[in-house]
Formats: structure tokens, sequence, C-alpha cells
């Protein structure tokens, strides 16, 4: 169930976007299209173009459209066999057609979540929170337990499988699989807003929590001083003023199982501002220890 909180924040979000959109609808120019005359006598006289339409104002359309789509998943249950299309609306081929089916769209939504029609099967966005993430994390070493190593293979005739995690692309599949299964909006490798010259790529985040979850793959060669330092630059970057984001999870992958070094690393992060939690995760004591060697190699 929804808490009454996150109620009243989608119901904003709700009106924040139908009196933008609205805002936006007004702003519409209608241009007449121009008279041409052809070269077939038998069209009788000039014709006329298309009429097109434009925005007029300082108003961001791509953002509005993203915001609206995010909305929607939020609210609107999996389950919902009109889910899709309501999301990806669109009814006509110009820019008046297409904001006004949109628009339509919210308005109806916005009716039925008011009216509790939609909470009853409400999908997982509404009901999860940051500390749930967080759990979610700290049971990875836990699922680890039942990952593919296998000394001989398990059928006849068939190569034993080892699963080797060598790198941050990795252990960021491995997250992904996990959270993608309850965070519907969970996106990966997504710039975030530019700060200067410098434009920020985040790991994985989640939109409906404000959420970023950066990884780092603790090398065998790096010292504690070094993973410190990249997650402190990530979170100004990420956090910074004016980001969609407000909260940071640092999931760090410790290669060389280095567990005395894990409280101190772990209590110096959270001072940090914008760390909501801090997971560290060893490598299974089932994978030898070149696991990483190799691709540590090429780093160098």
């Amino acid at each position: 169930m929804l808490t009454s909180n996150n109620f009243k924040r989608y119901l904003a979000q709700f009106n924040e976007l139908i009196a933008e959109g609205e805002a936006m609808y007004k702003a519409i120019k209608v241009i007449p299209g121009k008279y041409y005359h052809t070269s077939y006598p038998s069209f009788g006289g000039p014709q006329q173009e298309p009429e097109t339409y434009v925005l007029d104002g300082d108003y961001d359309l791509e953002k509005w459209l993203t915001n609206y789509k995010l909305l929607l998943e939020q609210v609107i249950p999996l389950t919902n066999s009109q889910r899709t299309s309501l999301i990806e609306a669109s009814s006509g081929w110009n820019l008046q057609t297409n904001l006004k089916a949109h628009l339509s769209n919210l308005k109806a939504v916005k009716e039925n979540y008011e009216k509790g029609l939609l909470i009853s099967s409400q999908s997982a966005l509404g009901s999860f929170s940051l500390e749930d993430v967080s759990k979610l994390l700290k049971r990875v070493p836990a699922g680890l337990r039942r990952w593919t190593w296998e000394g001989n293979s398990r059928t006849k005739g068939g190569q034993p499988r080892q699963w080797y995690i060598e790198n941050e692309y990795h252990v960021q599949n491995l997250l992904y699989f996990l959270l993608a299964a309850v965070f519907a909006d969970i996106r990966e490798e997504e710039y975030t807003r530019s700060v200067g010259q410098k434009k920020p790529r985040v790991d994985l985040e989640i939109p409906s929590l404000k959420l970023v979850i950066e990884i780092k793959f603790w090398y065998r060669r790096d010292r504690p001083q070094k993973i410190i330092g990249e997650i402190a630059e990530d979170t100004s970057l990420y956090l910074a003023q004016g980001s969609p984001h407000e909260q940071m999870i640092a999931f760090i992958w410790d290669d060389s199982r280095r567990t005395e070094e894990h409280d101190l690393l772990e209590s110096g992060l959270k001072t940090l501002p914008g760390i909501f939690d801090v997971v560290i995760v060893s490598r299974p004591g089932c994978m030898p220890d070149n696991t990483s060697l190799i691709n540590e190699q090429d780093n160098e």
C-alpha cells in the first residue's frame, strides 16, 4: 500500500504536470501552410501546404514528456491492460493533438488515482523505500551462495560453468538483475545534469526514490583511500544543486576480501553528504584469487 506521504507526493506531481501541460497547450501557435502553384492544371488553382504547430515560450517539452512517463509508470499497476498505451500515448501526427491526448490521459489517471482505484493493485514502486533497497543489496552475499560455480558439469555431456565477476560492469549487471524485478523505473548508465563542462553518468538510478547506486570494484592493488576519494567526487557531481537525485547508496565489491578494512571504510563513507548507506560485499570464497587479475592488468 502507498503511504500517505507518497500518495500526496504523486498527487502533487499530477497537478504540476497538468498545469504545465495546459500552459504549453495554450502556447502552441498554429502556422498556416503556404500556398503554392502546381504544374498540373487539373488540380484547379493554388494548393495549400499543411499547417504546422510550434511551441512558443520557454518550455521544455521533452522534460515534460519524460516526467509524464515516469509518473504513470509509478502509479499505473503493472497488470493494467492499458498501461503501455496510456504511457506511450500518441493519437495524432501533430504537436497539438499529441499534447491534448497526453493531458487527457493524465486527468483520467489522476481521477482514478484519487478515487483509490489504482492503489489496491499498485505497482511495487510506491511500496518500497530507501531502507528496502539497502536491505536487498545487503542480501547479495546470501544470494551468492547459489551463484553458479561448478567443478563438474551438472548435466551429462555438458560443460562446468563458472560465472566470474571480474569488473564493475559484472557487478552492475548483477545488481540490475536483482533490482529490476522490484523497481520498474530503474535506469542504468544514464547521464545526469551537467556540472559545468562535466557530464556525469550514474551506474544505476531509481528515479521514484531519487536514488543513485554507485558501484565500485575494489581491486587488490587499490587502497581504501582511493575508493573514498572516488565516491566523494561522485557525490559532489550526482547530488549537485538542481540534480534530480537526493541520496546515494555506495555498493563496493571487495575483490580481495579485506574484511578487516570494511568497518572503517563504511563508517568513513557514511560521513559524506548525501550517502544514505554503504554496502560492501566480498568476492565469494569459491572464486579463485585470480578472478580479476587479467582485467586488473589491462587497466594498469
